[in-house]
C-alpha cells in the first residue's frame, strides 16, 4: 500500500447518518487490492489527477471534475495514475468506523509510522486487518486469502486488542 493522506471532511454525526465524505491525498502508483463493501455505495471525485477504478470487469478512468460511484457489493480496486491524486470519496450512508479508518491513518502518518505500518513488505498484517475491518473492505484473491490466514495466527487473534488500543489513541 502507498502512502495516503485522509481528511474526514464530512462526518456522519453532522448529517444524521446520511454520508461520509473523506478527501484524501494519493500518491502516484497508490493502489487498493480488489476488494468489497457490505454497509454503504462508494462515490469516487477527482479532484486533482487521475484515477482508474477496476469495477468487476471494466475499467474506469477518471480526471479532475469525474466521479464514479461503486454500490455496495460490487467488486472494485483502484490504482492511482503517474502523479499525486486527490479524490474525495462519499459513503451513503455515511460509515463511523470508515470515518476511524481515516483519522488512525491520519494519526499514524502524522507521528512518522505510516510508511512503515502499511507496507507488505515489512509484513505488518496486524495494520492491514484493522483497516479492512475499519472500512468493511472484504479482500479478493490473494490479499483475501492471506489476510484470512493471517487472522487465524496467535498474531492475528489479537487484531482487535490492537485496534481498540489504536482507535483510543487517534480517535477519541
Amino acid at each position: 500500500m502507498t502512502e495516503k493522506i485522509p481528511l474526514v471532511m464530512e462526518s456522519l454525526t453532522s448529517n444524521h447518518g446520511k454520508r461520509t465524505v473523506i478527501e484524501s491525498t494519493l500518491a502516484a502508483g497508490a493502489s487498493v487490492p480488489l476488494h468489497f463493501h457490505t454497509q454503504f455505495d462508494k462515490t469516487f471525485e477527482v479532484l486533482e489527477g487521475e484515477i482508474s477504478i477496476l469495477n468487476e470487469t471494466t475499467a474506469t478512468t477518471l480526471r479532475a471534475g469525474e466521479s464514479f460511484t461503486i454500490g455496495k457489493e460490487v467488486v472494485h480496486s483502484y490504482v492511482v495514475g503517474n502523479t499525486e491524486a486527490i479524490v474525495k470519496i462519499t459513503l451513503e450512508p455515511g460509515n463511523l468506523s470508515f470515518e476511524n479508518a481515516m483519522k488512525l491513518i491520519n494519526g499514524i502518518h502524522h507521528d512518522g509510522e505510516y510508511a512503515r505500518l502499511s507496507t507488505l513488505e515489512n509484513n505488518n498484517m496486524v495494520f492491514m486487518a484493522i483497516i479492512a475491518k475499519l472500512t468493511d473492505a472484504h479482500y479478493m484473491g490473494e490479499a483475501g486469502s492471506t489476510l484470512d490466514t493471517f487472522l487465524q495466527t496467535e498474531e492475528g487473534k489479537q487484531v482487535m486488542y490492537i485496534q481498540n488500543e489504536m482507535i483510543e489513541k487517534y480517535c477519541v
